[in-house]
């Protein structure tokens, strides 16, 4: 019966840019189109959680939370120091596949991209002492939701913004079962 085993990896490019990997000990991750050359990825620990992801193709913001459970103390160190540096910063998040003696078989395939938002790192008594966890807030598109979901444009908004624009002087007479032909008349 064959083994499958894939962890995930996420690269935070800050100033000195942060890769981790979810799992134990360092892994050394091949150069791709991201990565400009072999990087050395730190063990995160256990993954605690990865919600569904996708990439924004004209649709609406998402917003992710991962947790890392687990985490050791020289990545601990590392998210401590990078932590101010992490709103706004680029975040991949890309899958590695292993085989049956823990080795590579494929370079990351990095299938998720956005910017962070917050870092933070907590800790808890476990059954087995103190747990650490690092928690990483990342999204992808605008999710300030400055706009309500259901929102109408009307004349006067627009004119608020750009006084000259008349692009929604006519949208007061549009009701349902009416068309308006568009261009000149």
């Amino acid at each position: 019966m064959a083994a499958y085993r894939e962890s995930f990896v996420f690269r935070i490019e800050t100033d000195v840019p942060a890769t981790v990997w979810s799992g134990h000990g360092d892994l050394i991750l091949p150069a791709d189109d991201i990565l400009s050359e072999p990087v050395l990825a730190l063990g995160a620990g256990e993954l605690v959680n990865l919600p569904d992801f996708e990439q924004l193709l004209n649709g609406t913001a998402q917003r992710l939370e991962i947790s890392l459970s687990g985490v050791s103390e020289e990545t601990l160190a590392l998210a401590l120091d990078e932590a101010l540096q992490v709103p706004g910063a680029p975040v991949y998040i890309g899958r590695v596949r292993f085989d049956e003696n823990w080795q590579m078989t494929e370079p990351v395939a990095w299938e998720w991209t956005g910017a962070g938002v917050n870092l933070s790192v907590s800790s808890q008594d476990g059954d087995d002492g103190r747990v650490r966890m690092l928690t990483l807030v990342v999204a992808a598109g605008d999710t300030l939701r400055k706009r309500a979901a259901l929102s109408f444009f009307t004349d006067a908004d627009q004119r608020r913004a750009y006084p000259t624009d008349a692009i929604f002087s006519h949208v007061a007479g549009i009701n349902a079962g009416t068309s308006r032909k568009w261009g000149p008349k």
